[in-house]
């Protein structure tokens, strides 16, 4: 029994022991498939993070494809776009090329037609400039504004004849002329430096002034004298009031000449601005202002050694100078000056001084004794010389054929042989 319980027992212990091995091993296994399953969870939990995370990478990437596929459907409309942009462009750009080209030629051809312009603008400019200096001209020819007027210069001739009146009875009271010697056959001695004095002083006062001189008595009484110088000096006078700049002759005659045509073929106020600008400009070419006063001194030095005077031209012409230049230059400014007013200030007609030549024939109308009454009849007497300027103004009437108007202002006193009866006694 005991043996069998003891069996029983062992066996029950064995069985016991074998039951607990199991369980320990089913709890083990259990604790291991826990574990495993544990494991299997956390790995499936893992893997459910993983797979969330690859189904949110998943949706993110198919967001982003999605986005992808926008963004390339908007860049290939974009690109279409920029395609008909392109296209259009291309089109344009051909059109601005065509135009480009087309402006190319256009502005060629404006730059040419500019060239043109320009070179015709300067030709119109110039041919302006040509015309406004033509029509400047001719508004300064046909001008017809004196600067003075024809009293202003009766009353300037006036003051010329006075100072030469003065400056003649001056020198002839001081030029002291002895009493001639007369030889057997009733004539007086005469030198050839005198006979050449006679000579020129005819040239100046004429000859039968001359004679007068060369023939009468002079140290008692001077009248002669004087009236030959003032003679000598109006002919000398009014040939500087109507020169054109102080030349030759030569000179002075064709300008003269020249002014005649121009005053034949043109009107008043051409002809008169030509001899305005002429005389100007002429006289303002000149180097200098010439001395004509030396000249004047030679001449009266050969009216008093014609009427007698004994120490010669030379030594008559350095007493003139030394004792009188002062005087006689201010005859020379006055008939400068009248010079410049009647050649310069006068347009609107032609203001000349008048001298009346010897021998002419004498007329009341146009002059006056200086000595005597005026002659009752006219062409009965003619002129021996002239001791005061005239002054007569002519201009010419509008129209093709020239004609002349002409008036004397102021009449030039001249010296008849009626007069010089008184002087000389005898009138031949």
């Amino acid at each position: 029994m005991y043996v069998t319980l003891i069996g029983l027992s062992a066996v029950g212990i064995f069985g016991a022991f074998k039951w607990y091995a199991h369980r320990l091993e089913i709890q083990r296994a259990q604790v291991q498939q826990k574990k495993a399953r544990e494991k299997q969870e956390e790995e499936l939990g893992l893997l459910r993070r993983s797979l969330s995370e690859r189904q949110a990478e998943a949706d993110l990437k198919k967001k982003a494809v999605a986005s992808l596929n926008q963004e390339i459907e908007r860049l290939a409309k974009k690109v279409l776009s920029a395609e008909r942009d392109l296209d259009a462009a291309r089109k344009q750009n051909q059109t601005l090329t065509d135009r480009t080209k087309g402006l190319n030629a256009q502005k060629k051809q404006l730059e040419n037609d500019l060239q043109r312009t320009k070179a015709e603008q300067k030709e119109m400019g110039e041919l302006l400039e040509v015309r406004t200096n033509e029509l400047k001209g001719a508004q300064t020819y046909l001008t017809k504004a004196d600067q003075l007027s024809g009293a202003e210069v009766i009353r300037l001739v006036e003051e010329l004849n006075s100072e030469i009146m003065q400056t003649a009875a001056t020198m002839a009271e001081e030029m002291v002329v002895e009493e001639k010697k007369i030889d057997a056959s009733g004539k007086e001695q005469e030198s050839d430096e005198t006979r050449i004095a006679i000579a020129r002083t005819e040239e100046i006062i004429g000859p039968r002034m001359t004679e007068l001189l060369r023939i009468s008595e002079h140290h008692e009484d001077s009248i002669l004298i004087q009236i030959a110088f003032q003679t000598g000096m109006a002919a000398y006078t009014h040939w500087m009031i109507s020169s054109w700049c102080f030349e030759s002759p030569e000179d002075e005659h064709m300008l003269s000449e020249i002014y005649a045509r121009v005053r034949e073929a043109e009107e008043q106020a051409v002809s008169g601005r030509w001899r305005q600008l002429t005389r100007t400009h002429l006289q303002r070419m000149l180097a200098h202002e010439p001395d004509l006063l030396p000249d004047l001194a030679e001449a009266l030095a050969n009216v008093v050694v014609a009427a007698g005077f004994k120490e010669g031209p030379a030594i008559a012409h350095e007493r003139i100078m030394t004792r009188f230049a002062p005087r006689i230059g201010m005859v020379m400014k006055l008939a400068q000056r009248l010079n410049k007013k009647v050649g310069e200030g006068v347009t609107s007609c032609d203001l000349e001084v008048l001298y009346i030549a010897p021998d002419i024939p004498f007329n009341a109308a146009n002059m006056e004794d200086a000595l005597g009454p005026t002659p009752s009849g006219e062409g009965q007497e003619s002129v021996v010389c002239t001791t005061d300027l005239g002054l007569v103004r002519a201009e010419r009437l509008s129209g093709p054929v020239a004609n002349w108007h002409e008036s004397v202002l102021l009449r030039p006193k001249v010296i008849l042989p009626s007069g010089l009866v008184g002087i000389v006694g005898s009138s031949d």
